[in-house]
């Protein structure tokens, strides 16, 4: 058992951690006749045989690394195939060739492939046939690999978890720990947002923390925006403020542009009051955005959501 590892995730109960998202960039190029393009996500509705549907170009965000820390970059995505499984199969395919000149590695070990992926709900099951191997590797490689599926996979809105398999046997925290005979559970993307430092975190996010011995919140609970309002412009940050009337946290809030998310921000603590989080725009983001901002529901304070309809200038 590694006691670094653990140090590190006992960290994550004390810090609030956000995801990686600067640096989101375009494939580094496609060859004439190779982009190819997918029905939108949203079309799965029956179709009369008399009519040829028309596929829409599509993407998938996918997480290698730079310079040792989680980068998303863009790939184009295959007809007919669903966002999260053909954004796995790029993530396996490995950084292109552009892209290794700008920097950009993978953890994942060459030769990896995909032995099986299904859906539970909104639980993706990821078999692969290798990750690293802790005690041969490192304890840092075989996160990295964790991070970069888990976020691939999650990227695209329609999966929140992912229970990650090698060759059919549970790999996730438990095991990198040295127990693997522990059930893995799923992991969420707030599960691993530890694996980036914080001083790799561009932005900020933070809120009005309950204090542990006020009073339960005993108004109507509401989640309100204040800023950004629907239609602004927004050119190099967003700055986001709102206030959150229950005893609710964390809050998590998404950037989601045809259905991928491209940032996200999560402040992962007991909030009650004021709330704001400023996040840089990706480079190569242009056009209308969706924010969502939700605090998922507990035992004393329901689920809340909001949401705005924001233009990103572009560069």
């Amino acid at each position: 058992m590694s006691r670094a590892l653990i140090a590190v995730i006992a960290a994550l109960a004390l810090a609030a951690c956000s995801s990686a998202d600067d640096g989101i960039r375009d494939e580094g190029f496609v060859a004439a006749g190779d982009r190819a393009v997918v029905s939108p996500a949203t079309g799965a509705d029956a179709v009369e045989a008399a009519v040829v549907p028309q596929p829409a170009p599509g993407v998938a965000i996918v997480y290698f690394l730079r310079f040792d820390e989680p980068a998303p970059t863009r790939r184009s995505v295959e007809v007919g195939a669903g966002v999260a499984e053909s954004g796995l199969a790029a993530l396996l395919e490995g950084p292109t060739a552009a892209e290794r000149s700008l920097r950009y590695a993978t953890a994942i070990p060459d030769g990896t492939r995909l032995l099986a992926y299904r859906q539970d709900g909104r639980t993706a099951i990821v078999d692969l046939s290798a990750l690293p191997d802790p005690d041969a590797d490192g304890d840092a490689e075989a996160l990295l690999a964790l991070y970069q599926v888990v976020y691939t996979v999650t990227a695209g809105g329609g999966v929140d978890a992912v229970r990650v398999r090698v060759d059919g046997r549970p790999y996730g925290l438990s095991t990198l720990t040295g127990d693997p005979d522990v059930l893995e559970p799923p992991l969420t993307r707030a599960d691993l947002s530890f694996v980036v430092g914080a001083e790799a975190q561009r932005g900020s996010a933070g809120c009005a923390v309950t204090k542990e011995d006020a009073e339960p919140f005993a108004g109507e609970p509401a989640l309100e925006l204040l800023r950004p309002q629907d239609g602004a412009l927004i050119e190099a940050t967003l700055q986001v403020r709102g206030r959150l009337r229950s005893d609710g946290g964390p809050i998590v809030i998404r950037l989601v542009q045809d259905g991928l998310e491209v940032a996200n921000r999560i402040i992962d603590q007991p909030c009650r009051g004021a709330f704001a989080a400023s996040i840089p725009v990706p480079r190569t983001l242009a056009g209308p955005v969706e924010l969502v901002v939700s605090t998922p529901g507990t035992e004393t304070a329901p689920a809340l959501e909001a949401r705005r309809i924001v233009e990103i200038a572009g560069a």
